[in-house]
């Protein structure tokens, strides 16, 4: 902004403005004169500006109006009458973030774009969605519920409930995860919006009409309920004014929704027990989950809020937090409950803990490690030390500036978020400087943690155990319910009703189908994509024989860095046991410190330690790279204890039976309570693995040969686990040496000297040369389709071809192929169509591999006949020159990714080494503006019909059957997940 002193700008207030240092910004915050909308902006140099818009959206019942009403906004508006504008601007736009949000009492619409232009776009789009919707009955019906015969066209062949949010909600619903936060409204939040369902309950979802679905949006969706933000570099000024004139200069003010009221607290604890599905052949003797749970601070009071979260943090955050180290010692269950932690996504924010993995009528006994560990660290007091590694965490937190999984231009927004919503201080919030001086404070006071224990947990009497219990029936028996009442309303519908439902459904299915004029929609050209990537400069050094790459970037303090070595020479028994070394190398003790004690060193001195087995794929042949990377993060005045941490653990590594077993156990439950999560992810991966090594080793480390790993591990008992742990202790040996480690460093230019300083003693403190042995690579498994069954009411089906690499002049062709058949078939046959929440093709140009997936699909044979359509639609039909150059705008977008300092070094560091170079990036990028409509043809009858393919279904019992009856064939029934 141009000036500090002015009190209004267009048609707002600015009530306050405040310098934010870290990010060389402001904070404003305004208010609009007529409305009385609000608006936060963080002016800040970043050019990957974003932008929200949320309104409180407390549900009343569980129907999903919320729910419901979020997809069917983005479904057409007046401005932009057309089917989907959103899924539309996804392929005409390079945002880095472009998505819609509903949470237990909010609604939030949501995007962040590097693009001046983009934004704009995104902008006039969203502003006239949310404000301006159509809220077509046809939109409800598809997005929502609908009444649909199985055979569309024939009123004899059964009536069933149709919707992308029916079936959307009945995989999310699936998952003991979502049992415990049911159980956790009902029972805390009795008469209050969260006792309900926002998502929607599918036993629930019907009784929603179309009618409340419109009232809602009128009651919810008003400005003078809106909360807007900005963030960036972008004009604010011209912001406002394109909010003012294309949504708030319509509307007058009203008197805002009511607040949502404090719950009426309990005098006496409750308990509350909630079912989740289960399948029938396991044993389900230990999968329950009990966790004990407080309503404590208003979410909206920043300082309680902090104190709060540094409580949490102390209690539970790692394995040697007191809380979390007592359950787990326990031995009634082996993992954290759902739940476990502090949520401050409330009114009032929520503290829980306890175990998963445990016998469903050992509950009682686990709320009692809680109250009793509670209690005498009430008594003793807690570990300073724990607790300034706590406010340490928080520090770090607040001073990285990542783009790392979700835009930093967003991440602003959800860390003070409560605040805002619920009329506390966003900008302390944010800051949070003076709570953490007054936390300081009150701490020299004394007891102030242990005098928080008592008052928010030990004498808060509104409390609840909350126990999830696996149920074999479960699933079966809601099916049963559901067809039972479709029966009955069958019943009575009249040979006119009948016809109505086929007219409305071919209808709808005309509209779906019928071709869309999207001249009204804003677009990017490709004459708007930036065709040049970054350079990132690195400076290589040699210590003691091992490579060091340092790659300066403005990191605001704080050092990344990786060590790297190759796992290719292990055996295959010690390549399946990486997944577990990975847990291990950061979970155990080292040179004669046990696991609370490393535990605390991470805590203490970094942002954080982790490691995985990652599989890298090679730019020009047929090949993959086996990376094991241990990765950390530091504050730079930390650098010294930091290394001194790393060299410990690589060099001196201490593994004991007991927690050897504890890390196995918490693996393992959670693996199995994440099944109905993970079926895509294992259905891909399980596919994959048929067509290649890649893919073979990949599903060993990730997916279900992990799993059934995993599984075996767990069954041997701690007096058996030497042999284990001497082969853990050899795969570190084997991978960290000091010949054959590479180093990955990420930092401010001046501490690049002092890095290969302290990075001489890690390294001199491994033994020299390297491991030869013969590289394990492993064939790819039987090419034969299979399903496996999962405790999960949905399917997730996945069809994958060998293709060709990166380099490969047809890859830039794949790729826009892909986003192609994604975007105008994919999506309106099996999302739109068939009611799946999402229908993919995706073009593996690293891995060369091309996949169709659908997630949470009510349909498994149909899907199937809808991916040999898409093939037969792009090789016979006409290809549209407008969507062409959508799929090819998008394939741009892909290629090139939102980064931040600290993602720049490791990505430049990887292509460096998998031959992903900057020359070859930017020529790929040129070829993906050259790709033709023939190209596109050429590619999918050359991959997609003469090249194998593989497939893979992960779904629920009943789908899998029916698929079998329906279509003799598909695949075989290999085994449960």
């Amino acid at each position: 902004m141009a000036t500090t002193t002015m009190s209004t700008l267009g048609g707002y207030s600015i009530t306050r403005r405040q310098p934010l240092q870290r990010i060389e910004g402001a904070y404003v915050e305004l208010l609009h004169t007529r409305t009385g909308a609000r608006h936060i902006h963080i002016d800040c140099p970043d050019d990957n500006n974003g932008f929200a818009v949320f309104f409180p959206t407390p549900p009343g019942d569980s129907t999903g109006v919320a729910h419901i009403l979020e997809h069917v906004v983005l479904a057409g508006s007046q401005r932009f009458p057309v089917r989907d504008p959103f899924f539309s601007m996804t392929r005409r736009s390079l945002a880095t973030f472009m998505n819609a949000l509903t949470g237990s009492d909010w609604t939030m619409y949501l995007f962040s774009t590097r693009n001046a232009k983009d934004f704009k776009n995104l902008l006039d789009v969203y502003l006239d969605a949310t404000f301006f919707p159509r809220l077509s009955e046809d939109s409800f019906k598809q997005e929502g519920i609908r009444f649909e015969f199985e055979d569309p066209a024939d009123p004899k062949s059964g009536l069933r409930y149709k919707g992308v949010v029916f079936n959307e909600m009945k995989g999310a619903l699936a998952t003991p995860g979502a049992a415990m936060d049911r159980a956790l409204g009902r029972a805390l939040f009795p008469g209050l919006p969260y006792e309900h369902i926002s998502g929607g309950d599918p036993q629930e979802i019907p009784n929603l009409t179309w009618e409340q679905l419109r009232a809602f949006h009128a009651r919810h969706y008003h400005p003078s309920n809106a909360h807007f933000y900005t963030y960036g570099s972008q004009s604010l000024e011209a912001t406002l004014d394109a909010i003012e004139r294309n949504a708030l200069s319509r509307f007058e003010r009203i008197q805002a929704a009511d607040a949502i009221p404090d719950v009426k607290r309990l005098k006496v604890p409750t308990a509350a027990v909630e079912p989740y599905p289960a399948a029938s052949g396991d044993d389900n003797s230990r999968k329950a989950e009990a966790l004990t749970a407080w309503v404590t601070v208003p979410s909206a009071d920043s300082f309680r809020n902090l104190a709060m979260k540094v409580l949490s943090e102390v209690l539970l955050s790692n394995a040697g937090s007191p809380l979390r180290k007592a359950l787990i010692a326990s031995g009634l269950g082996s993992a954290l409950a759902d739940g476990s932690g502090f949520h401050d996504d409330y009114k009032e924010a929520v503290f829980g803990a306890g175990l998963k993995g445990v016998a469903a009528e050992d509950a009682e006994k686990v709320q009692r490690v809680v109250l009793e560990t509670l209690e005498r660290l009430a008594d003793e007091g807690l570990d300073s030390s724990q607790v300034d590694a706590a406010v340490h965490h928080l520090e770090f937190e607040k001073r990285e500036r990542s783009n790392a999984g979700f835009p930093y231009a967003l991440r602003m927004l959800f860390s003070s978020m409560s605040a805002y919503l619920y009329r506390g201080d966003p900008l302390t919030a944010l800051e949070f400087d003076a709570d953490l001086e007054h936390l300081n404070r009150a701490r020299v006071e004394g007891r102030f943690f242990e005098n928080l224990i008592r008052a928010e947990l030990l004498d808060n009497q509104h409390r609840a155990l909350l126990t999830v219990v696996p149920d074999t029936e479960l699933e079966e028996r809601q099916r049963q319910t559901e067809l039972e009442r479709l029966a009955a309303i069958e019943s009575k519908l009249s040979a006119e009703d009948k016809q109505r439902i086929v007219a409305d459904a071919l209808r709808l299915k005309a509209d779906q189908e019928a071709k869309q004029n999207l001249e009204a929609l804003p677009t990017l050209e490709l004459t708007d994509i930036p065709m040049a990537f970054e350079d990132v400069p690195s400076r290589d050094v040699e210590v003691r024989r091992a490579i060091v790459e340092f790659y300066p970037q403005p990191t605001n303090g704080i050092t990344y860095l990786d060590l790297r070595s190759d796992f290719a020479a292990l055996s295959a028994e010690e390549k399946d046991l990486l997944p577990l070394f990975s847990r291990v190398l950061t979970q155990s003790g080292a040179a004669g410190q046990d696991y609370v004690q490393i535990a605390a060193r991470i805590a203490s001195h970094t942002g954080g330690v982790g490691a995985a087995a990652q599989v890298q794929s090679l730019a020009a042949r047929d090949d993959y790279l086996q990376s094991f990377v241990v990765s950390g993060r530091a504050l730079d005045r930390n650098a010294q204890p930091f290394i001194e941490l790393l060299t410990d653990l690589v060099a001196r590594l201490e593994i004991e039976p007991k927690r050897l077993k504890e890390v196995i156990a918490e693996i393992s439950t959670r693996l199995e309570s994440s099944l109905a999560g993970l079926g895509f992810q294992f259905a891909l991966l399980r596919a994959h693995s048929k067509l290649s090594s890649e893919g073979a080793i990949n599903d060993r480390l990730q997916g279900i040969g992990m799993l059934h790993t995993m599984r075996k591990l767990a069954r041997v008992g701690e007096k058996d686990l030497g042999d284990l742990i001497a082969r853990l202790d050899l795969i570190r040996t084997k991978l960290f040496r000091s010949d054959a480690l590479r180093i990955i460093v990420t930092c401010e230019e001046g501490m690049i000297q002092p890095l290969e300083d302290l990075l001489t003693g890690l390294v001199g403190a491994l033994p020299p040369g390297a491991t030869h042995a013969e590289p394990f690579k492993p064939p790819p498994l039987e090419v034969a389709p299979e399903a496996r069954t999962a405790p999960v009411p949905v399917a997730f089906n996945v069809r994958i071809f060998k293709t060709v690499r990166y380099n490969h002049p047809d890859s830039p062709a794949l790729l826009v192929l892909a986003n192609y058949l994604r975007d105008t078939f994919l999506h309106r046959e099996l999302r739109e169509k068939g009611g799946a929440y999402g229908g993919y093709a995706q073009a593996g140009v690293a891995s060369g591999t091309f996949y169709f997936g659908s997630y949470r699909d009510p349909n498994i044979a149909r899907t199937y006949d809808v991916f040999d359509q898409a093939v037969e639609w792009v090789t016979e039909g006409e290809i549209d020159g407008e969507n062409l150059k959508e799929a090819v705008l998008g394939a741009c977008g892909d290629v090139d990714p939102l980064e931040s300092p600290d993602i720049k070094g490791r990505r430049e560091a990887t292509n460096r080494s998998t031959g992903f170079t900057r020359d070859a990036r930017e020529s790929f990028k040129h070829r993906l503006l050259q790709v033709t409509a023939e190209d596109l043809r050429r590619v999918a009858r050359s991959y997609l019909t003469l090249a194998p393919a593989a497939q893979t279904t992960v779904a629920g019992p009943d789908l899998v059957d029916e698929a079998r009856k329906e279509r003799p064939g598909l695949f075989e029934v290999v085994a449960p997940v």
